[in-house]
């Protein structure tokens, strides 16, 4: 049996779990996190899922790995994630590009098993993976019985940097969100966004979102990317043109606002053009020049009104 998966590529604080959340509430679709965290962040570290309960203590998560290995003691996680930090990791990229098999049967079986028992469990016809590593999701599509399209998510990495370099309060975690400065978070915008296109060859399976659009237009990108994955939705996350309505799901890491629920009027973030400073602004500028233009982002920003977001990014 087939397990459809719909995975969100990109970078961190693009906006994947905004948008995972919006997907979660259409009839049929179950958003659930970032699941190449649930060996160490879920099993391992025992962190809070997106229901507010503990790793171990949520029902979804035990049925799932009840049906998936026989419980917890039925999987390996040390195995598990020596084989993703193989494969998954930046210098590995150029290889996978050419076309080189670095899966492990067991990891492989693990992951099929995972996948089709979270569909099982959730009663869904089309997961959300909001994991962004798009090494993870190439990785993923070369699991049987696992079909997957994906949906490369991109912010403007001014905007980005800017995210990352905010101190963020971290419930289920050490207290907060991992911070990064300017020059590494531009850095990894760079290099992950050339990847995703780049191992996501089949343009019928990979689609490019940007998360200004996103919040600009979100029924219309909404309802774009739910056609793109086969998926009939009715929209019911929206509660409004430009709000949305968000319930609490069993999500594995991500933002900390996937602990939160209720209405949420989306707008664009400009705090960036402000609060970044033009300093830091022309070194990010100057370092992901290469894929601006092919992301639509100008090379020049006139500053605009600090003003906060609506939704923390």
């Amino acid at each position: 049996m087939t397990t459809r998966v719909l995975y969100v590529a990109g970078t961190g604080r693009s906006g994947s779990t905004l948008l995972a959340r919006i997907l979660d509430r259409t009839d049929g679709v179950f958003a659930a996190g970032e699941l190449r965290y649930v060996w160490q962040r879920g099993i391992v570290d025992d962190r809070v899922c997106g229901c507010g309960e503990p790793f171990s203590r949520c029902p979804f998560w035990t049925e799932v790995l009840d049906r998936a290995f026989g419980g917890r003691a039925g999987v390996d996680t040390d195995e598990v994630l020596a084989a993703q930090r193989a494969l998954t990791r930046l210098r590995h990229v150029p290889r996978l590009v050419v076309g080189r098999k670095l899966c492990t049967p067991a990891y492989v079986d693990a992951l099929s098993r995972l996948y089709r028992a979270v569909a099982d469990t959730a009663g869904c016809e089309l997961i959300v993976d909001s994991s962004k590593l798009p090494s993870y999701g190439f990785v993923l599509e070369a699991v049987p019985n696992v079909d997957v399209r994906t949906v490369h998510l991109v912010r403007d990495p001014r905007g980005t940097a800017y995210s990352w370099s905010r101190a963020k309060s971290l419930p289920d975690g050490d207290g907060r969100m991992q911070q990064m400065s300017t020059l590494k978070s531009s850095t990894l915008w760079l290099a992950w966004n050339a990847a995703a296109p780049a191992l996501f060859r089949d343009s019928d399976r990979y689609c490019v979102i940007r998360y200004e659009d996103l919040v600009a237009r979100p029924r219309e990108v909404v309802d774009g990317i739910l056609t793109f994955a086969g998926h009939r939705g009715n929209g019911a996350a929206f509660v409004g043109e430009r709000t949305v309505s968000l319930d609490r799901s069993h999500t594995v890491a991500g933002n900390p606002n996937r602990l939160e629920s209720g209405p949420v009027e989306l707008r664009a973030d400009q705090a960036w053009t402000k609060a970044l400073g033009r300093g830091r602004r022309a070194m990010v500028t100057a370092i992901t020049t290469p894929l601006l233009g092919r992301f639509n982002y100008p090379r020049m920003v006139k500053d605009a009104p600090l003003r906060d977001a609506a939704v923390s990014q």
